[in-house]
Parts: structure tokens; sequence; C-alpha cells
């Protein structure tokens, strides 16, 4: 029989706080102290509870749609695909965990498609927290 990794619930609580609003208390419960998230928003991952609870927070507050449609267990990880919609921009994708001893999220990893949304969905975002916005430059451009 396949191994699936423990605190499965983890995983369902984070999708039930999602769309719950991103509670800031449910979230700081849920991941761990030097939780890495690591996003296509930047470059270097966020690191921290604050600081993953911080950008949680506000991708969900800016979303139209922030919706966990299914979860996927394995022998070390859970993941959620998810569909994130902020103003206009759309993208599918995956939150992707790794859990620690204690049940509480460890590492995250999130991956989005197609790249033109995923770029949009940036631009968005950038114009809200100060960022560089991304240019999408493709060949004869």
């Amino acid at each position: 029989m396949p191994r699936i990794a423990p605190h499965r619930d983890t995983m369902e609580s984070f999708v039930d706080c999602i769309h719950g609003g991103a509670d800031k208390d449910a979230l700081t419960r849920l991941f761990a102290e030097d939780v890495v998230l690591y996003s296509p928003l930047s470059d270097e991952p966020f690191t921290g509870r604050e600081a993953v609870v911080e950008v949680t927070q506000t991708v969900n507050r800016l979303a139209v749609e922030d919706s966990y449609k299914e979860i996927f267990s394995g022998p070390d990880h859970h993941a959620a695909r998810f569909r994130l919609q902020v103003e206009d921009a759309a993208i599918d994708g995956i939150y992707q965990v790794q859990l620690n001893a204690e049940g509480k999220i460890a590492e995250a990893a999130i991956w989005w498609r197609p790249l033109p949304a995923g770029v949009e969905l940036q631009r968005v975002l950038a114009k809200v927290l100060g960022w560089q916005p991304w240019e999408l430059r493709t060949d004869g451009e």
C-alpha cells in the first residue's frame, strides 16, 4: 500500500482558511516559524512566518477568486490545485507543501500557468506591492 505523508489535515485547514478569507491567526497556526515560500512573485523566497502570512493575506485580499479545487497527497508532500484571479488577470496553479513533524507548513512552492497570465498577474500585484512589474518578451518584439 502506498505511503501518504502525515498531517493531510493541515492542508485541508489551509484550504479552508483561504476560502474563509485568510484569517491571520489561523494562518499563523498553520505555518512553521521558519517557513520558506518559493513563489513566482519573487526571485528570493519569502522566509519566516510573518512574511509568508503577510503575502498570503495580501494576495487573498486582492483576489476576485482564490479557490482551491483539489488536494493531492503523496509520500512526502501535499499539494492543492487552485485558481487565482486578481482584477482581470487569472492563473491556474499548484500549491505544494512539505510539513514538519508537528504538522505545520515548513516549506511551500507555488507553480503557475500559463506564463502570459502569470506575467499579467504579477504586473497587477506589483502595482499594489510596490514591486518592479514584469514584461513578457517574445521573439519578434
